[in-house]
């Protein structure tokens, strides 16, 4: 797995672990939700939730529910996003699916979140039981236990799973960038794709032509 990648899992770890013995049985800290991009950018929650059970099936895939299943809908339905803690950011695989066309089918529950003005992306894992330790250590307990990229387009309304061919793509704005990564020898292989994809992240959030999300969302 990517140095980058295995950061992010272990601050999630750090986070959640706990929620792995005692997620079904005992409640968590307070967690806020937001219904538009513009509250997300200026952590600006429109409900919060005290205590409600958070079921970590994953790292990528996180219940977060109550003892009420109409509030259960509604948490995932009617919100974009939410944030445990101070800076834990999931977004609602509902969210997705209605707003997005493309690699949208298996997603579930909410889903790992990280953005910036200019762009956004997610991390899941295909449905499956995948445990904590088989990411933390590599172990085949199912066929795709790494963790898949997903990159927001907010022009096009599509969502798509970053493999070699979708990043080549991404990159046709960064001719060089593209070169680089298609000179590769490895570039199928996933840790170059993460790498590549990190620059790819990093050149269009400082790129001023790029639009900001705010522009693009309703």
């Amino acid at each position: 797995m990517n140095s980058w990648i295995r950061y992010i899992v272990v601050c999630v770890v750090i986070s959640i672990a706990a929620l792995q013995s005692r997620a079904e049985t005992v409640p968590n800290d307070t967690v806020y939700f937001y219904t538009t991009w513009e509250q997300i950018l200026n952590d600006t929650p429109d409900a919060m939730l005290e205590n409600p059970f958070i079921y970590a099936a994953s790292p990528y895939d996180i219940q977060i529910y109550t003892a009420d299943d109409e509030l259960n809908e509604m948490l995932l339905s009617a919100h974009i996003a939410a944030c445990l803690g101070d800076d834990l950011w999931l977004i609602s695989s509902e969210y997705i699916k209605k707003n997005f066309t493309g690699d949208v089918k298996r997603l579930e529950g909410f889903m790992l979140l990280f953005f910036n003005d200019k762009m956004a992306y997610f991390l899941s894992v295909s449905s499956g039981s995948t445990t904590l330790t088989s990411i933390l250590f590599g172990e085949s307990v199912t066929d795709d236990p790494v963790p898949n990229i997903f990159n927001i387009d907010f022009v096009n309304k599509k969502v798509r799973k970053v493999d070699h061919k979708v990043l080549s793509d991404l990159l046709e704005d960064y001719h060089d960038l593209q070169m680089r990564y298609e000179g590769m020898k490895d570039y199928k292989k996933q840790y170059v794709i993460d790498d590549y994809y990190d620059k790819y992240i990093k050149r269009a959030t400082d790129d001023f032509l790029r639009p900001f999300i705010l522009d693009l969302v309703d």
